[in-house]
């Protein structure tokens, strides 16, 4: 064993490749959405991803959906003034952390 041992993932290739660069751009997506929010609201963010042209952010409860809800028009344009995928509707649902 002078070569040392191989990463489990090492036999998978693109696959794994791919999931790992679909993990890395929801996360960094995540990071923006709470980026453009303001305190707590953004402390309450379990997730933010793409359907199509719609941006579905995961809060850790109901009482923060509707909260997240109201702040749309404000996170639109802050989505503008970065330069990010445009969205033409907004979801926001209660998901898990």
């Amino acid at each position: 064993m002078s070569d040392g041992l191989r990463p489990l993932s090492a036999g998978f290739g693109a696959s794994i490749d791919a999931l790992e660069n679909a993990a890395k751009a929801a996360l960094s997506l995540t990071d923006k959405v709470r980026a453009a929010l303001p305190e707590p609201e953004k402390n309450h963010v379990v997730s933010a991803g793409y359907h199509e042209e719609t941006l579905v952010i995961a809060a850790d409860s109901a009482a923060w959906t509707t909260r997240i809800r109201y702040l749309e028009e404000s996170l639109r344009k802050h989505w503008q003034t970065l330069g990010e995928k445009p969205f033409t509707n907004l979801k926001v649902r209660v998901g898990r952390p």
